[in-house]
């Protein structure tokens, strides 16, 4: 196996000794203004950021990600996104969903939780799919011992079979979620999903591919896709699924049931992780599942979007990004196992991954001591530190600033 060459981002922090008063104000308009004009211009033409500003990210992270979330916030790059939002409607490419949005109780201190419901169908006419678009809208139930949350019942974009589970679908929820973050002031650790049927197979999909952007994922009267609904990416994602004993229509009990025997081998190797379980209903089929208020279930699950260990197995070239990290050329047969160990070091263990980053920060690796990757029992030391391009460039790319990162070290074979 060749030695992997590693190619890092490579930044001295300026600290800041002696800083004015009012952090707040210094912040704004040093950092905040890099950031406004860094957002604001075409992507091959934004300003070069200063190199001692990193030491604003280096000694005040926390008030660094606020500023630069802000600057985010109110970029003239959202203008469409806004006139979407408005419209309730998402899109991603020529493809568009519209969606209907009812608030329930309160907002939390911490912004709203956002779920995100699929109806069923798909395979039908569009009168079909319409219809059953309006029984989910009203399906799961309003929570009224709960503080309070939004309620989102998206169309599938297309009237196909697979209209929730298909390539053009992943950047479509990314969006969504992207949406919802910037304008809908939404609590991003607290994004949900869940479907029942049609929808099902979707969060049964979408859930595996993408379990970074939520805090917890159900689906109902469904079954895993092959080649898609990958259980060991579920590491640290909550993931149920409810299915009728009698639900023998295309194999949907059974793929369940061996869903589930894949998963608590997953536990038995990986004690404490893989918060997935399976809801077995004796006597129930395809409908009328005992399901319409999963939301209270679920509400009490938040995203931890920066776990010590991962594995991820992509499967196609359109997921890009898991937790922290981040594979250029993702395809199926390739797998991950990560892990941050003490001592900044970086475990991994890979298969046909020849380019891959890690996207980290402070919160992960801290201080001035430099990481040790080990990379398929390679070992190579790294020193990445803080940088307020890596932050803006990171924010862009994701939209989500839990998942944005400071550091970013890259390898390549």
């Amino acid at each position: 196996m060749s030695q992997p060459v590693l190619r890092c981002l490579l930044f001295v922090p300026l600290l800041l000794v002696d800083l004015p008063a009012q952090i707040g104000s210094d912040l704004d308009r040093n950092v905040g203004g890099v950031a406004d004009a860094w957002f604001a211009a075409s992507p091959n033409a934004r300003p070069e950021v200063p190199a001692d500003l990193d030491g604003y990210l280096w000694s005040f992270p926390d008030q660094v990600r606020a500023v630069v979330w802000e600057s985010y916030k109110e970029a003239p790059l959202h203008a469409t996104m806004k006139k979407d939002f408005e419209e309730k409607k998402v899109r991603s490419g020529d493809y568009v969903s519209p969606y209907t949005l009812k608030t329930v109780g309160t907002r939390p201190a911490g912004g709203w939780p956002l779920f995100i419901a699929m109806h069923g169908g798909g395979g039908v006419p569009k009168g079909v799919n319409d219809s059953q678009w309006r029984i989910m809208q009203r399906y799961y139930k309003d929570q009224q011992d709960v503080e309070g949350y939004l309620y989102l019942a998206l169309r599938a974009p297309t009237d196909q079979w697979n209209g929730f589970y298909t390539g053009y679908v992943y950047p479509l929820i990314q969006n969504l979620v992207r949406q919802f973050l910037v304008l809908g002031d939404v609590d991003s650790n607290r994004v949900y999903i869940m479907g029942y049927s049609h929808g099902g197979y979707g969060a049964f999909s979408i859930g595996p591919k993408m379990p970074d952007l939520f805090a917890a994922i159900h689906s109902s009267a469904a079954a895993p896709t092959g080649g898609q609904s990958r259980a060991r990416n579920l590491m640290n994602t909550r993931f149920t699924f409810m299915i009728g004993e009698k639900d023998t229509a295309y194999g949907r009990a059974a793929r369940c049931k061996e869903f589930a025997a894949t998963v608590e081998k997953l536990k038995a190797a990986h004690a404490d992780r893989y918060p997935v379980v399976m809801e077995w209903k004796a006597g129930h089929g395809h409908g009328g599942l005992p399901d319409r208020n999963k939301i209270g279930e679920m509400y009490g699950w938040t995203r931890g979007p920066r776990p010590t260990a991962v594995s991820w197995a992509p499967t196609d070239g359109i997921v890009k990004d898991h937790f922290w990290l981040r594979v250029p050329d993702p395809r199926a047969g390739q797998s991950i196992m990560a892990d941050i160990g003490a001592g900044n070091r970086v475990v991994l263990k890979t298969q046909n991954i020849d380019a891959l980053e890690l996207w980290l920060d402070e919160r992960q690796v801290g201080g001035e001591a430099p990481l040790t990757i080990d990379w398929d029992g390679v070992t190579i030391p790294v020193t990445a530190q803080a940088s307020l391009t890596t932050l803006l460039e990171t924010l862009w790319a994701r939209g989500d600033m839990e998942r944005a990162a400071s550091r970013r070290v890259v390898l390549k074979r």
